[in-house]
C-alpha cells in the first residue's frame, strides 16, 4: 500500500489531483507488488497501462495492488490491477498494469 498526500504540486487546475499523478502512484504500486513478488530468476517491464477514473481524488489517497505471481518460464503477460482509494475509502481510480515478465537471461 501506498499514499499520496494532496499537495499543490500533484493538483491540476480543476483542484483535484492530476490524472498523471494517478497513473504514477498506480503504476508504482503495481511494480512494488509484482516486483517484490518475482524471484531473483524473473524480470519484468510494463508494456501497457490503462486507468479509469472514478471521481476527482481530493485528499489523501491509499493504492493498492495485490499480486499473485504467475510460474514464469518463458515470455508470459500478466496484468496487475492498481486501486486508488480517497481518505473516505471510496475507489477514485483503477488501473491495468501489463506486464512482460521472462526469465533472465544465463551469461
Amino acid at each position: 500500500m501506498l499514499s499520496l498526500r494532496d499537495r499543490r504540486a500533484v493538483r491540476n487546475h480543476l483542484g483535484s489531483v492530476h490524472a498523471i499523478a494517478l497513473v504514477n502512484l498506480a503504476e508504482l504500486t503495481s511494480g512494488l507488488a509484482m516486483l517484490g513478488g518475482l524471484g531473483t530468476r524473473v524480470r519484468g517491464i510494463v508494456t501497457g497501462l490503462s486507468i479509469t477514473y472514478h471521481k476527482k481524488a481530493r485528499g489523501p489517497l491509499m493504492a493498492t495492488s495485490v499480486v499473485q505471481v504467475p510460474e514464469v518460464t518463458g515470455p508470459t503477460e500478466f496484468v496487475v490491477t492498481a486501486t486508488i482509494h480517497d481518505a473516505s475509502g471510496e475507489a477514485v481510480a483503477e488501473a491495468q498494469v501489463r506486464w512482460l515478465l521472462g526469465p533472465v537471461p544465463t551469461a
